[in-house]
């Protein structure tokens, strides 16, 4: 009796963009690695932004233990273009392509259930996966909470959990190569929502992207307060550049945190000359304000932590943060068709932490 032959899994290259991940990059590596999938069958790239703590040492540290870890230089810093460097380099074998934040951490067997939930989802072009946060600080446990809650970001089913199903977009995840290539990977021109953007160009092209609740990716918060405010004013451009290339109209859950912004600008200029809007924002800030601390308290119970109860500090954040840098942009390319053409100058992103 001769035995059944057995096929090989599908190579898969990861992706890791890195910026001074100095005190995550180990474990996320290790993690990832806590699978059965066969090793000769993986590749690792660390792409490396520019770091200037031990970043790339520890890189060189972890090729050294397995022999499948690339570590590449991204002279553009960005993610994006990180991103499509891996893709250009990838082994040609490579049928499936992973996308990783070294900020986090995954469970055990997570490579090989990432596979399993593309393979029976045929439609589908990338499996994605949902967050759970991992707090070790205070404000961290706050934001944590917000970032998973309705009001906190609508419903970005990815941070919600819980329900397996064909959605607009996720979080990064598992990649068949071929469609991803078809479609050329990310725009480079993103720093933020790029994943958004390219699960926009995938639908368009025919394909499905799969969220996958039982891929549960475990990531750290911001810790600080002013981490958090340019993290999601980035997502506010980035979300209004989206909108700007593909001319698309905005859900109006995502225009909430813009209407609140302008609402509020409004009110204020207002209130000077005026007891209505004076009132008016009052009561407007009362109620959002309210809703805000309802939502926290809640939590608080039902949790069994105090430190949800800063909340209501990281809600607001978001949604201000959120709302200004979308109106910012926008207002950046209003400006910019305003001018002459021969004038006009292209916007550097800023250097982002990954």
């Amino acid at each position: 009796m001769t035995s059944a032959h057995k096929e090989p899994v599908p190579f898969m290259s990861i992706v890791l963009p890195a910026l001074n991940e100095e005190h995550y990059l180990e474990r996320c590596i290790r993690s990832l690695l806590d699978d059965p999938y066969e090793r000769d069958r993986l590749e690792i790239f660390v792409v490396d932004g520019g770091s200037t703590d031990r970043t790339v040492a520890i890189a060189h540290e972890l090729a050294r233990e397995f022999g499948f870890i690339r570590i590449i230089h991204n002279p553009r810093r960005l993610q994006a273009p990180g991103f499509n460097m891996a893709l250009q380099a990838a082994d040609p074998r490579a049928e499936l392509i992973m996308r990783c934040d070294v900020h986090a951490e995954y469970p055990p067997g997570f490579l090989t259930r990432a596979r399993a939930a593309l393979e029976r989802n045929d439609d589908a072009v990338v499996a994605t996966y949902g967050d759970a946060p991992k707090a070790t600080g205070i404000f961290q446990r706050a934001v944590a909470f917000a970032q998973n809650t309705p009001i906190g970001v609508g419903n970005a089913y990815y941070r919600l959990g819980g329900i397996s199903k064909f959605v607009e977009h996720g979080k990064h995840g598992l990649f068949r190569r071929a469609p991803l290539a078809a479609v050329g990977g990310y725009d480079e021109d993103f720093s933020h929502n790029e994943d958004s953007e390219l699960s926009l160009r995938l639908t368009q092209a025919g394909g499905k992207v799969w969220l996958d609740a039982d891929l549960t990716v475990y990531y750290y918060p911001r810790k600080t307060i002013g981490a958090l405010i340019r993290q999601y004013f980035l997502y506010g451009r980035g979300r209004a550049q989206t909108v700007l290339k593909h001319r698309i109209t905005p859900r109006l859950r995502q225009l909430a945190p813009v209407f609140l912004v302008l609402a509020e600008a409004a009110a204020l200029v207002l209130a000077p000359f005026s007891a209505f809007d004076r009132a008016a924002l009052l009561a407007g800030l009362g109620l959002y304000l309210t809703a805000l601390a309802a939502c926290a308290i809640y939590g608080a119970i039902k949790q069994r932590h105090a430190a949800i109860l800063l909340a209501p500090v990281a809600f607001a954040i978001m949604h201000h943060a959120w709302g200004f840098g979308f109106i910012t942009r926008i207002v950046q390319h209003l400006a910019g068709a305003r001018q002459p053409q021969h004038r006009r100058q292209p916007v550097a992103s800023p250097p982002i932490r990954y």
